[in-house]
């Protein structure tokens, strides 16, 4: 393939802003993101850290998801703080615990499912090859980083049929009738995870995941300037949240009902 054709390749690809990142400065400020949201104690500096990262990934294709996951997050906050007006013995604690563990993931997902939407697995696959990591640790990862967004289509695919069959799916009927809901979307998904993990199977081998040869991608795959940037300016601002949140600031109340 000529030099053009591959320019042109890369031109046409709707990617732009942090989403042309290198995969492993995404899979850096991931990890990090994961282990300071868990010491994170205060309000103040959790939201901050969802609207920080909600505006690095609005920048690179994720406006809309961004948004999405801090309306969730809000909503979460204050249901939780809800919770402190509920005097039910038992309930209470574990539905708090319940909040503030939910509280805690909703910034990995977001920014998890970002760098799913957002990576080609062969800029991943060629990532991971440069950082000598040995084909047992990449060839699972990529093939989850694959196998998640193909159960939310198969998932989707089981909704179309049931809506054709005149099954409705509500939150309310799953509820109310787990049984059904064990019946018409759980078992079909476990069998179409089985025939799944076989077609990626065989995908793999065709594409020739398992040679140990040098790999290439279309896009230029470099830990460069902007990478460097982008991971120290993202770990200096975890670090200073970790500490305001040992100061007056972590104390600031800012859910109140």
């Amino acid at each position: 393939m000529e030099e053009s054709q591959i320019k042109q390749i890369i031109e046409q690809q709707p990617l732009h802003g942090s989403a042309l990142l290198d995969p492993r400065c995404k899979i850096l400020l991931l990890v990090c993101i994961g282990f300071v949201s868990y010491f994170l104690a205060g309000e103040v500096v959790s939201l901050a850290l969802m609207l920080v990262y909600g505006l690095f990934i609005a920048v690179g294709n994720g406006g809309k998801w961004a948004l999405k996951m801090i309306v969730v997050y809000i909503i979460v906050a204050y249901l939780n703080a809800l919770l402190r007006y509920v005097q039910v013995p038992v309930l209470s604690v574990i539905m708090s615990v319940f909040g503030v563990t939910l509280l805690k993931l909703i910034p990995i997902v977001m920014m998890g499912l970002w760098i799913l939407r957002t990576t080609y697995m062969d800029d991943l696959m060629v990532a991971l090859q440069r950082m000598r990591l040995p084909q047992a640790v990449t060839i699972p990862l990529v093939v989850m980083f694959r196998y998640i967004p193909t159960l939310r289509i198969e998932y989707r695919q089981i909704r179309s049929t049931m809506d054709i069959r005149g099954i409705s799916d509500t939150w309310w009927k799953r509820v109310s009738h787990p049984l059904a809901t064990i019946e018409y979307i759980l078992i079909p998904l476990l069998m179409r995870c089985l025939k799944v993990t076989d077609e990626l199977a065989a995908s793999g081998t065709t594409r020739g995941l398992e040679l140990e040869c040098k790999r290439y991608a279309l896009r230029p795959i470099r830990f460069s300037w902007p990478e460097i940037l982008v991971s120290l300016l993202g770990v200096l601002f975890l670090a200073a949240l970790l500490f305001l949140d040992q100061t007056r600031i972590g104390e600031i109340i800012l859910w109140r009902v």
